[in-house]
């Protein structure tokens, strides 16, 4: 008993600190993007004038999400002294930590630990995961406390004792509520029809009053409605700007995203990696009356994915991130599915075992071939690196493979995450972080507020990116019209423009540039060059 308790607390340690390590793995190494510098931008003008109630960003309202993730990279810098990369994704990164610990409390709970683990472990190697957890978007912190009012929620409607009801019917409307804060409304969208799915086929109406339908609600208005009430009442316009931001989104009369309606379907194949093959298998194994009693949580997990890949489908404005709440759900149905395949094989028979490995073994020997030829043709300097990446690939993929034909089937799939997370820190290193394309903008932000000074006065011709509104570390107003710009020119403003704007800048020929930059900015898919101007 000892010894099996002791597996266990090694077990939790050991995937929590693989959520840790690929949730933090340089997660300063980065610039923050354009999205990013959304939040950090705006934590800093809350600091700078004290008002946790209306955001701004460079000096205008902002009002297009709500305001949990404002605050706490406000709260987070108020303890390090600075809105930098560390500051802003700290947020995310804890939430990615917290969703991985939420999945491994709760599916404890409704399948065999080691599932349980599994599952964790799935979840945390996922792309999706991975992305967003280095990511200062509201994403994650959306992501986590929308699994855990789902993962919450089904706990107590299968708690047999009153008092465990209650209290996981408290997460369920307090994360509910959260995620409303961290990206509302989406939460309404994304876990009200999966549960309305939930009551109608498994005809559980009389577990309504299990969801405390009177104090639940009332705990949830109490913490949604003082932000939007407030911010009402110290601007103009607001409720109108919400309807536009938020229901006119939705339905694609406002910012539409333009994508089929099968749009989702590529975008859960790239978060669900380097599961993509497991999809297939999550949506069809509830289906199959083996599962038992595994079968009823199955459908739930299954109603939870489903029905949150076919809302967002409905949905007129689409984007990659709005499906990342669906993942966790996939992540704990492979989860299932792959134990089965490697220890039980009750439901998966041997062969279809043996074709699955093999195709993952020659998807990830096409991988490392594709890398070395993508490095020795078109892209020499990073010959090495790719080298280091295929060799560690295959020396995992040798182990694992010579393990599970040992039958030491535990070991072979400890190796195999080990491996993985191996390669992706090495990835991070040798690929992502020196190919990022933002660090050229951040290196041309820092220059021009190190030039111009912190007093001084900035404006940009016509447009500034947020991420050199970041690193400039400042207001930078935007001015149109050739002759309004050189007006605060001649009264020693100075002035940043980049792309086109530079070019007319130049053409005009009453400008003189004080510093310049060839690749100094990302215009959509394009380096494009910019300049500081000042009369000087």
């Amino acid at each position: 008993m000892t010894e099996t308790k002791n597996l266990k607390v090694l077990l939790i340690i050991a995937v929590m600190t693989y959520a840790a390590v690929m949730s933090f793995w340089t997660l300063t190494d980065f610039p923050l993007d354009n999205h990013e510098c959304l939040v950090s931008v705006t934590a800093r003008e809350l600091l700078q004038k004290n008002d946790w109630i209306v955001p701004t960003f460079n000096g205008q309202v902002r009002l297009q999400k709500t305001p949990l993730s404002y605050w706490l990279v406000a709260s987070v810098t108020k303890i390090t002294g600075s809105v930098d990369e560390f500051s802003t994704r700290l947020p995310s990164a804890v939430f990615a930590v917290i969703s991985a610990a939420a999945i491994l409390f709760f599916t404890s709970q409704w399948l065999d630990f080691p599932i349980a683990v599994l599952s964790t472990a799935v979840w945390i190697s996922t792309l999706g995961f991975i992305r967003y957890s280095h990511n200062a978007r509201p994403e994650m912190a959306l992501c986590s406390l929308v699994m855990i009012s789902m993962m919450s929620f089904y706990s107590a409607m299968e708690a047999k004792s009153r008092r465990r009801q209650i209290l996981y019917m408290l997460v369920f409307w307090l994360s509910f509520a959260l995620g409303m804060l961290a990206k509302g409304p989406a939460p309404l969208a994304l876990i009200a029809p999966p549960i309305f799915c939930y009551f109608v086929i498994f005809r559980q109406w009389n577990k309504i009053k299990f969801a405390l339908p009177i104090i639940g609600p009332i705990l949830f208005l109490l913490i949604i409605l003082p932000w939007p009430i407030m911010t009402s009442l110290k601007t103009t316009g607001s409720l109108a700007f919400w309807k536009r931001e938020f229901v006119d989104r939705f339905m694609g009369e406002y910012a539409a995203g333009h994508k089929p309606f099968y749009y989702y379907l590529e975008i859960i194949l790239l978060f669900a990696a380097p599961f993509s093959f497991f999809v297939f298998y999550a949506v069809s194994a509830p289906f199959y009356a083996v599962w038992e009693k595994k079968r009823q949580l199955m459908w739930y997990l299954w109603l939870w994915f489903v029905v949150q890949v076919v809302i967002m489908s409905v949905s007129g404005g689409k984007r990659q991130h709005y499906i990342l709440p669906a993942i966790p759900a996939f992540s704990i149905l492979t989860a299932i599915c792959l134990y089965d395949m490697i220890f039980e094989q009750r439901v998966f028979n041997l062969k279809q075992v043996k074709s699955l490995f093999i195709g993952h073994i020659i998807a990830a020997v096409a991988a490392a071939a594709g890398l070395l030829y993508w490095a020795f043709v078109k892209q020499k300097s990073f010959i090495w690196p790719s080298i280091h990446i295929a060799l560690m690939l295959s020396i995992a993929l040798g182990l694992v493979v010579i393990l599970f034909l040992q039958r030491r089937k535990i070991t072979a799939t400890i190796l195999l995450f080990a491996g993985y997370c191996a390669i992706v820190m090495i990835t991070f290193i040798y690929f992502l972080v020196p190919m990022d394309y933002d660090n050229p903008s951040r290196i041309f932000s820092l220059e021009i507020g190190r030039i111009a000074g912190p007093d001084a006065k900035l404006i940009a011709y016509n447009n500034v990116s947020a991420r050199t509104i970041h690193y400039a570390g400042r207001i930078i107003p935007e001015i149109t019209g050739l002759d309004n710009v050189y007006k605060e020119y001649e009264n020693g403003v100075w002035i940043i423009a980049t792309g086109k704007d530079y070019e007319e800048l130049i053409k005009d020929g009453r400008f003189s540039s004080v510093f310049y930059q060839q690749i100094a900015e990302r215009d959509g898919s394009k380096d494009v060059q910019g300049a500081l101007f000042h009369k000087s």
